[in-house]
C-alpha cells in the first residue's frame, strides 16, 4: 500500500535546509535550541524514510474493491491486508495493475437488517 511518507520526509527535508540557512544571523542561545529542534525533526524524517513493514502476527482482513475503468465500466475485486485501506493508496491488482484508492461507498443489503457492505472505488494510477 502507498503512503505519505516519502512525501512528508522530503518536505521536512526542504524545510529544514531554508531554517539552516536563517541560522546564520541568530545569536548562539536561540541557535543552539533551534539546533537541537532540528536534529530532532531529521530523526523523524529518518524514520519516515525507513520501509514499513507489517507485523506478522497481525491478521489479514478481507476488503471489497470496485474498480472503475476509465469508459465507465467497472469490476469487483477482493483483497486481504493487514489494516483498512486509505484514500490515496495505491494497491495492485493481478491481471489489471496498479489502482489507486479514491473513497469508500457503503452499499445497503437484503435481507434488512443485515450490515452494508463498504467497496473501496478505485481508478487506474496513472
Amino acid at each position: 500500500m502507498g503512503d505519505f511518507s516519502r512525501q512528508n520526509a522530503d518536505a521536512l527535508e526542504r524545510l529544514l535546509e531554508s531554517r539552516r540557512r536563517d541560522l546564520h544571523g541568530v545569536d548562539q542561545d536561540v541557535r543552539q535550541r533551534r539546533e537541537f529542534a532540528m536534529a530532532a525533526i531529521e530523526g523523524y524524517t529518518a524514520l519516515l524514510r525507513e520501509p514499513i513493514v507489517p507485523a506478522p502476527s497481525r491478521r489479514l482482513i478481507r476488503y471489497c474493491f470496485k474498480l472503475v475503468f476509465p469508459d465507465g465500466r467497472w469490476s469487483i475485486d477482493e483483497k486481504q491486508l493487514p489494516a483498512a485501506p486509505q484514500e490515496g493508496d495505491v494497491l495492485d491488482f493481478a491481471g489489471y495493475g496498479d489502482w489507486r484508492i479514491q473513497c469508500s461507498q457503503r452499499v445497503d443489503v437484503k435481507p434488512a437488517g443485515k450490515a452494508p457492505r463498504e467497496f473501496f472505488v478505485c481508478a487506474p494510477a496513472v
